[in-house]
């Protein structure tokens, strides 16, 4: 089932912890591919979230809340899903949440006992499979031995290299599953003998099923009584002074490697797109558990020209900044901007060959990584203000490839001043890491009112990438992410609503409007998504070929703001340019393109793609100033997917309409009823983020 939403549930009942640490996980083996998203039980209920689902995710923490939330309409919903080739997770209490029945610390005070609905797994799930366990502490976790079979799994041999069938894993409260052997049920890991039974701890369970993979009509489920996504360095190492779990630390850590494998099998063997980075022996710095550190903004003139002109906005920006006291390391003042969000620290980059712009040490000690130790549960984590770093650049004092490695500012420079445009990518702004691009000019209107018109805010990473509504923003290397700043006049025949679509129309146009480009299989999806024509790779399980699709390969989010007549507009972009992931890219067309006829178009850098997309929406906006959108109708249409869709109206009856075009002057979508050929209907979305094209409401025009 195609999809790029992992959903991890986020409700009543929740562990803090566990969720945490669920999060970091799944962004470990699948952010490279997927959408890491918590969704609400009330989005479960009321939103098409299944067609854009890959795998939901229920985390650990109370079987009961969970039951309370989603039981009747929320279950039917996910049962059907999975039935039709969904994937669902179950750890912990997400495990006893999905079997038939959950029987839990019978006899005691904690005990929960009842029938479940969804029931992936047809029998009891029955716990704790140890004793001791505590909802308010780790006092009950051990790092058990668990035995992996690996013959259970559709996986590869090699990827289990040499490890050891018995595995030290984290356990606190989990079940194990009750006679776990029938033709729909695979034991994929078993706990040790030492499991006793909850209604008699003086009895020994055999090696009982800690972990079983369940078939549910064309999809999966797998449920874990084990905390397969907690590593090691999550862990306090206070909350272990038992004499079973005060090594537990230390076991976890010499067996990482091998959990991780473990957990790279599981996703694997639900078919799922796991980073390989995530398995290897030792993890480096881009593919643990720690939250990158962000990396300093470097800015610089691009398109600006004049002298007085790019010296008069490097003073505004130098004179926001004060001198922090005497703070100072090496030959670098700490001088800081304090806005809304940021405390932004105003440096001017170090001119010179070969020198790095930045002090290494200046850097270190203001952009230090954010906390990711262990959360507790009692504590309400307080907000607290962000660190970014702003370095003015001359043209002489650009960052080099040891800096940016992932961006060559001078090469995007190079390919601004060559194209006829002035205003839009006026000033660059980069940063390798940053939060995200969007949210950095949004929330620090201080810097924002000193920005020059035009400037464009890139990044090769965003730890906080958003789209529209509450969804991610998937940000693998290769994919180009910007925002830009526009001041847009208040006129009549230039509506600023109708800016989305301009901008969608500009990144379309700027690659097909190359010579050789023009039939390149770019589309635009109502109302700012980007689509390219896409062969998927072939399902070993499917024996029908892959089908050619158009799947989504970028997307904008315009902000707005209004004073004194003008409207400030952040334009935040993201387009697949060079990533073959998660669905495919601009280059990856080119490529089958070229193989399809015989051609040698040659694939775009990002660094050129961002010159030729600012440039062609400089020159449409121009055309839109003077003469508004209609004269662009025509293009619009001839890049876009709706010509002729039939679309149901939700607020009459579902009523089938045709799409006949927009409105020039708001961009509503324009049907007329099938049934009502006379009739049109003016569409706007209904605010749901997952499909954009289902739940429509209509406005009779």
């Amino acid at each position: 089932m195609a999809g790029l939403n992992v959903l991890v549930y986020s409700g009543p009942g929740v562990s803090l912890n566990g969720h945490a640490y669920l999060l970091r996980t799944l962004r470990q083996f699948l952010g490279h591919r997927y959408a890491i998203i918590t969704i609400s039980p009330e989005t479960l209920r009321t939103e098409p979230w299944e067609s854009k689902a890959a795998m939901l995710v229920v985390p650990g923490g109370r079987d009961l809340p969970y039951v309370a939330e989603m039981n009747g309409e929320i279950n039917q919903r996910i049962k059907a899903w999975v039935n039709k080739g969904g994937r669902y997770m179950g750890i912990c209490a997400g495990g006893y949440y999905a079997s038939s029945r959950c029987e839990f610390e019978p006899g005691t005070d904690k005990e929960v006992i009842g029938d479940r609905e969804l029931a992936f797994y047809s029998g009891t799930c029955l716990g704790c499979a140890y004793p001791e366990f505590n909802y308010k502490s780790e006092e009950g976790a051990r790092a058990v031995e668990a035995t992996v079979d690996r013959s259970m799994f559709r996986v590869p041999e090699s990827l289990w290299r040499s490890d050891p069938k018995a595995i030290r894993l984290h356990y606190n409260g989990g079940g194990f599953f009750v006679g776990a052997e029938d033709e729909n049920t695979k034991v994929l890991v078993r706990y040790p003998s030492d499991v006793t039974n909850p209604y008699d701890r003086s009895q020994q369970v055999n090696s009982p099923a800690a972990i079983v993979s369940c078939t549910v009509g064309k999809g999966i489920a797998v449920l874990s009584g084990l905390h397969i996504e907690y590593a090691w360095d999550f862990l306090a190492p206070s909350s272990y002074t038992k004499p079973y779990n005060r090594n537990l630390i230390s076991l976890m850590r010499n067996h990482d490697a091998f959990r991780r494998r473990l957990f790279g099998a599981i996703l694997t063997h639900m078919k799922l797109a796991v980073d390989a980075n995530a398995l290897d022996d030792q993890i480096d710095a881009a593919h643990s558990m720690r939250v990158p550190t962000v990396t300093p903004t470097f800015m610089a003139p691009a398109r600006a020209s004049g002298v007085s002109a790019v010296a008069s906005t490097m003073y505004a920006l130098n004179k926001l900044a004060i001198a922090q006291g005497n703070c100072s390391v090496g030959n670098t003042a700490d001088r800081v901007f304090q806005d809304v969000a940021d405390d932004i620290h105003v440096v001017t980059a170090v001119a010179g060959v070969g020198k790095r712009r930045v002090d290494p040490e200046y850097q270190k000690l203001v952009l230090q990584p954010d906390d990711v130790g262990p959360v507790s549960a009692t504590e309400v984590q307080p907000d607290s203000r962000k660190h970014s770093m702003l370095v003015l650049c001359t043209p002489e004092a650009l960052p080099d490839s040891n800096e940016t490695p992932r961006f060559d500012m001078r090469a995007a420079i190079k390919f601004m001043q060559a194209m006829k445009a002035h205003t839009a990518g006026s000033w660059l702004m980069y940063s390798d890491t940053t939060r995200s691009t969007q949210t950095f000019f949004e929330k620090n209107p201080g810097l924002l009112a000193q920005l020059p018109d035009g400037t464009v805010n890139v990044a090769t990473i965003q730890l906080a990438g958003r789209g529209r509504g509450r969804n991610a923003w998937i940000s693998p290397v290769g994919c180009l992410q910007f925002t830009l700043l526009i001041r847009h006049p208040n006129m009549k025949q230039a509506p600023v609503v109708m800016m989305q679509y301009l901008m969608s129309l500009a990144i379309v146009e700027s690659i097909k409007a190359q010579p050789g480009y023009e039939e390149l299989p770019l589309r635009l999806k109502w109302p700012n998504d980007l689509y390219a024509l896409h062969t998927p790779v072939e399902d070993s399980d499917d024996e029908s070929s892959p089908k050619p699709t158009f799947v989504k390969i970028g997307g904008i989010l315009v902000n707005s703001s209004y004073k004194s007549g003008e409207f400030t507009l952040l334009f935040g972009c993201g387009i697949n340019v060079a990533n073959a992931l998660p669905t495919t890219s601009i280059n990856s067309v080119i490529r089958d393109y070229n193989n399809a006829n015989g051609t040698r178009l040659e694939t775009i850098p990002v660094e050129r793609a961002l010159a030729l997309i600012t440039a062609k929406f400089e020159e449409l906006y121009r055309q839109f100033l003077a003469f508004g959108f209609k004269p662009l109708l025509d293009a619009y249409y001839r890049n876009w997917l709706h010509t002729d869709q039939e679309v149901a109206l939700t607020d009459r009856s579902y009523e089938k309409a045709r799409v006949i075009g927009i409105s020039a002057s708001d961009g509503q979508l324009q049907v007329c009823s099938l049934s009502s050929p006379t009739t049109v209907y003016s569409l706007q979305p209904d605010g749901n983020s997952f499909d954009m094209l289902r739940g429509l409401i209509s406005r009779k025009v």
